[in-house]
């Protein structure tokens, strides 16, 4: 369950965000102009990577489309668009984004604009020759503006970098906790905990026999994830890869002190209210994290909520490594931030876990008594 599960799931989301950019995405089009160019248009938007054209008939079948699902986004050229092109009464073409599904829209309209832009440039310029100037000068009198966009490297539109990074470490920290706990508290129920002590030299021995074997295997997948990350999908990180690597060990041990207080804390009641206190506490983290928001923009109460989450320091400590390159003095900070945890799940956990302990080997032992 815990060794081949969380495989699969990173194996999932590897499967959806691989390819990072958004590609053909239907889009449709109504081209009411007969002119050669309003036809040369479609075929230079149809051959952006991102749009997949799809031609309607008339302007409510393409919002009809777009009301079912069809299509994500509309781009109608009316009549006599190319004639009257740049004179006062002159039609224009109209672009209709939803941005409700906001990431494709934005996706799509740069996309897009960009193609226009470069349309309208090019058109200009045959223009601007026919009037007698030479070619570089018809570059530099119609190159008003110039848009430079740089998409496959950019986090915000590569789904690679952008989810990938936030997603894997999350689940990989989820599950070392819950594997970890399952594992021990399945001692309180089959009633073996004074075995297991008893080969671990005591509880704390019992406990990190038990949970270095599962920091070994969650560590060793969270390294294969960031060399693909930064090697195979190229991603280069701007600081140390073995202090992403040592980072990423110590989130991933400071992630193994948790079950020790929760266990302590839950076992002499019910030792499932471990495994549940474990999910609510870590599953829900994802926005708290500021990849999808800036922790600045939000209320004050819920950015000192995030600094009570680990991830939020680890993905902090990750960014500052991958893309930053932050001065050593600040990463370690932010790994002590880190590492805080541990010493207050150790620190409050051990004794409580110490004292479950007990009470479960003399409740075994009476029950061996009988």
């Amino acid at each position: 369950m815990y060794v081949v599960t969380p495989v699969i799931w990173c194996a999932l989301l590897f499967g959806l965000f691989a390819h990072g950019i958004m590609r053909d995405l239907p889009v449709g089009i109504v081209n009411l102009d007969e002119h050669p160019d309003a036809l040369e248009l479609e075929v230079k938007l149809d051959a952006l990577p991102s749009v997949a054209l799809v031609s309607m008939p008339d302007v409510d079948s393409a919002k009809d489309a777009l009301l079912e699902g069809d299509i994500y986004a509309y781009i109608v050229v009316p009549n006599d668009w190319k004639a009257t092109s740049g004179k006062p009464d002159g039609a224009a073409l109209e672009l209709f984004f939803p941005k409700t599904i906001y990431a494709i829209a934005v996706s799509l309209e740069l996309d897009i604009k960009q193609a226009l832009l470069s349309f309208q440039t090019e058109s200009l310029q045959k223009l601007a020759r026919v009037t007698g100037m030479t070619s570089k000068q018809a570059d530099r009198a119609t190159k008003a503006i110039v848009v430079h966009s740089v998409t496959l490297g950019n986090i915000a539109f590569n789904f690679q970098a952008y989810i990938l990074p936030t997603l894997i470490p999350g689940i990989l920290h989820l599950a070392v906790t819950l594997a970890l706990v399952m594992r021990i508290i399945g001692r309180w129920h089959d009633k073996s905990i004074r075995k297991w002590c008893k080969t671990g030299g005591g509880p704390l021995g019992a406990y990190i026999g038990t949970a270095l074997p599962w920091w070994a295997y969650f560590t060793s997948l969270g390294i294969v994830f960031i060399v693909l990350l930064t090697g195979y999908f190229g991603w280069f990180a701007q600081g140390s890869l073995l202090l992403w690597f040592a980072g990423f060990a110590v989130f991933m041990a400071v992630m193994c002190t948790l079950p020790m207080f929760l266990i302590g804390l839950f076992a002499r009641f019910s030792p499932i209210i471990a495994v549940s206190v474990a999910t609510g506490y870590i599953a829900p983290i994802f926005p708290y994290t500021g990849f999808s928001y800036p922790l600045d923009a939000m209320d004050g109460w819920v950015t000192w909520l995030a600094a009570c989450f680990p991830f939020k320091h680890y993905f902090a400590f990750q960014g500052q490594v991958w893309m930053l390159d932050s001065p050593l003095s600040v990463t370690l900070l932010t790994l002590g931030k880190l590492c805080v945890f541990a010493l207050i799940w150790v620190g409050i956990g051990y004794w409580l876990f110490r004292n479950s302990v007990r009470v479960a080997i003399f409740t075994e032992w009476q029950e061996a008594r009988k």
